[in-house]
This record gives C-alpha cells, structure tokens and sequence, in this order.
C-alpha cells in the first residue's frame, strides 16, 4: 500500500466557495496535495470548492465529510509554507504553463492590468448603454409617430369626405 505524504498540522482561517456561496474556513493540516479543514458549510464529498488566502487560491475536490469536518484533494499543489505564512506564491500558475509549452498565441501576450481591464469594460457599457437607449428612443418616437397618424387620420378623412362632397355639389353632379 502506498504510504500517505505526511502532514503538516497548521491553524490557517482563510474564505472557501463551495458552490455558489462563500464562507469561513479553518485548515487544521496540509499536504501539497490535500488539507482537512472545517466550516460551518457543509461540504459533501464530490462537491468541488475554492479556498481563498490572500494571494493563494485552493481549487478541490471533497473527498470525506464527518460533521463540520472534510477532507480535500487539490487540483494543483499546494505551496504549504506560502499559504500559512501568507507570501506571495513564488510562481505564478501561469509561469509553469509557460515553461511547459503551452499555446505560443497566449504566451506573447500581455496581459492587461486591472486598471486596462476596468477602462474597457467602462466603455463597453457606455457603448452598451448608448445603443440600447438609442434603440428604446427611437422605438417610442415611431410609436408616438405611428398614434399620433391614427389619432388626425379619422378627422382629416371626414375633412376629406367632407370636401370631396361639396365639390361634387359645386360641379353639378
């Protein structure tokens, strides 16, 4: 039988998603490949959570549940120094990929800031924003126009019959 990587025994709060909702976590050990850890959420085995330390993000699966206690196995490893002491991870999860040859389109890119990243998304729903009201303007004038023609049509053809009767008169028919 294979032999368990032994464990390192760590009292480290951080914030876990499990599903859609988000709540306080408490590890009590760590491994690079799993942590026991305890929330008042209710982790069932299977589930799949995000735990949150400040720079570190935890992605896994869980794998035992016994009360407010569960077991997880981690999708990447965990750099255990890092997280309980709260240092930046020494490399970026992009880096490795990097080094691993990943897709020669993505490495060559530079990845926009935060501040990049919020000044487009501010003029794509200006943009946005524009077209849609255009749209909702443009909408109402036709349909004001559209009540407006119908509201003078009833008059303007008894107007119309109305004249077209008189002349008939004043021609002799």
């Amino acid at each position: 039988m294979k032999t368990r990587e032994a464990r390192r025994k760590v009292l480290v709060r951080a914030r876990m998603r499990c599903g859609a909702d988000w709540g306080d976590v408490l590890i009590h050990n760590m491994s690079s490949r799993g942590l026991l850890a305890t929330s008042e959420t209710v982790c069932r085995p299977g589930t799949v959570i995000e735990i949150r330390r400040v720079h570190h993000i935890i992605v896994g699966r869980v794998v035992w549940q016994s009360g407010s206690y569960f077991g997880v196995r981690t999708q990447d490893p965990i750099d255990v120094d890092g997280v309980v002491s709260a240092r930046p991870p020494a490399l970026k999860p992009d880096a490795t990929a990097g080094e691993m040859g990943a897709d020669r389109r993505v490495a060559g890119r530079r990845r926009p800031s935060i501040g990049e990243r919020e000044a487009r998304s501010r003029r794509f729903s200006a943009a946005f924003q524009f077209a849609v009201l255009t749209i909702a303007i443009g909408s109402a004038a036709l349909f004001v126009a559209h009540q407006v023609g119908n509201i003078l049509s009833r008059p303007f053809a008894a107007i119309g019959a109305h004249l077209d009767g008189s002349a008939s008169v004043a021609k002799g028919d």
